[in-house]
């Protein structure tokens, strides 16, 4: 391993070369015209200043979609029942609190709601074992559900529906210092499944733990053309700058209202999930529906039940009377909660700490991976969306982050190192709705400088750079990223 000073070397000889742009006055406005007013001090859920009045109504029409909890059918209530039969949440808000992030798990025994567990073959399954489809062996599907509905049906179904396990969370405390002596302290999480009903896991099967991500300014990464994310891959690092970019490459989901219209999906380049699983946003709503709350719908029109819960397929049967359980119509008025949700505006950007901080964010490289800005598709569908210079501080794209933050988990391309860059717009908004915000896929980092600690494998450098500055350049740089 290099020392310290040689170390220093290469991070001197980065910062030199690292040209920071101008500042422009559109970063004040990071949405273009999906920018929110005013900065709210009671919710994410807001339309953006550019939608049209039918766009607004479907937005608040979805949102109540989004926000009320659905219920077991059959019921009197019949566009919002079809709950489960197994299940990790009632509703969408429940997970994305006031749009943004839920609450955070409870050390100890739970069923968290904000935070799903998904499964799936580790990397070093991948290699050794035979296994070639996760779906045709897993007695748990791809996710757990800490839930199901409590209905029981005297003669077919003699008992309610088992929930697949509990969550068990502890945390284990990691100390260090900065470079002018400074302590930090962070918080590793250890996760276990407890309670499984369904046997234990099959060897080879790993957790990867996900805290739900914030909603705001997904229609805009929607509308990111594929052409301006692919320039960005960077695979072999042919530019010598240590960072490897590369896209998840997964299915496309094509709707379909029965087994005899259905295709096979083609390939697409992910873009949303927290390890890029999707490539559109309609795709990523639609895969919520049915994976989280247990609605099927015309992408997803099939039940969560392994061949392994046969009381979930009986209680599946029963209350699924009207096909898909979320049509196409009342789907896409969620979709348009998510596409037209604001971005907060930025906050005292303008100020010289901030300002400064900017300056710090491009020299240590921060800029590589959270790329700062682009303009959305002028061909994309959606005509407020289209044309719109952003600045949302993601290239979408995923990176090996070390050791740290591994889950060991395959996700399609995407390896147990890998996640995808998140957004940085509104980051430091968290902080008007929670006292205690948390940051990173796990939300393990209570604060912008955990978040940073944490990174390593391809950020190696800038981490360790960011441990290299002085206190007040470390609080400019915290300061910048809470304003944009």
């Amino acid at each position: 391993m290099p020392n310290l000073p040689s170390l220093l070397v290469v991070f001197v000889s980065l910062v030199a070369c690292s040209k920071v742009p101008d500042f422009e006055h559109s970063e004040l406005k990071p949405a273009g015209e999906m920018t929110a007013k005013r900065v709210s001090h009671r919710t994410y859920v807001v339309e953006g200043e550019g939608v049209n009045s039918q766009q607004k109504l479907n937005f608040w029409t979805g949102f109540s979609l989004f926000r009320d909890p659905w219920v077991i059918a059959p019921s009197s209530t019949s566009d919002r029942d079809g709950l489960g039969p197994l299940f990790n949440t009632r509703s969408c808000i429940s997970c994305h609190s006031r749009g943004g992030r839920g609450p955070a798990p409870d050390v100890g025994l739970s069923t968290p709601s904000s935070m799903i567990i998904r499964l799936g073959l580790t990397d070093q399954a991948n290699i050794a074992s035979d296994f070639k489809d996760t779906a045709s062996f897993l007695a748990y599907g791809d996710q757990i559900q800490p839930r199901a509905i409590n209905t029981i049906h005297t003669t077919r179904l003699p008992k309610a529906v088992t929930p697949e396990a509990k969550l068990h969370l502890s945390y284990e405390t990691i100390h260090g210092r900065y470079a002018d002596g400074s302590a930090f302290q962070l918080i590793k999480p250890t996760y276990q499944l407890q309670n499984l009903a369904y046997g234990e896991l099959e060897k080879g099967v790993g957790l990867s733990p996900r805290f739900a991500p914030i909603v705001y300014g997904a229609g805009l990464l929607d509308a990111i053309s594929e052409q301006d994310l692919l320039i960005q891959e960077d695979i072999e690092d042919e530019n010598n700058d240590g960072v490897s970019a590369r896209y998840n490459r997964v299915p496309m989901i094509k709707k379909h209202t029965s087994d005899k219209n259905y295709t096979k999906p083609t390939i697409g380049i992910g873009r949303f999930g927290l390890k890029a699983k999707h490539p559109t946003l309609a795709q990523q709503v639609a895969a919520a529906f049915r994976n989280d709350i247990g609605i099927t719908n015309s992408w997803f029109p099939t039940e969560l039940c392994t061949s392994y819960q046969t009381d979930c397929a009986i209680a599946a049967e029963l209350g699924q009377q009207k096909g898909i359980e979320i049509p196409d119509k009342l789907l896409q008025l969620v979709i348009d909660t998510n596409q037209f949700m604001a971005v907060p505006p930025a906050r005292n950007l303008n100020s010289d700490k901030a300002q400064a901080g900017r300056k710090i964010f491009y020299k240590t490289g921060c800029a590589t991976c959270h790329t700062p800005n682009y303009t959305t598709d002028a061909n994309y569908p959606i005509e407020s969306l289209a044309n719109q210079k952003i600045w949302p501080y993601t290239d979408l794209a995923l990176h090996d982050m070390g050791d740290g933050l591994a889950d060991g988990v395959i996700e399609n391309d995407a390896t147990g190192r890998e996640w995808r860059t998140p957004p940085l717009w509104g980051l430091g908004a968290q902080k008007i709705f929670r006292k205690q915000p948390l940051y990173l896929h796990d939300g393990r980092a209570r604060s912008v400088e955990e978040a940073i600690l944490w990174h390593g494998g391809e950020a190696q450098h800038s981490k360790t750079t960011f441990i290299n500055l002085s206190k007040t350049e470390r609080q400019q740089l915290v300061a910048f990223l809470n304003a944009i």
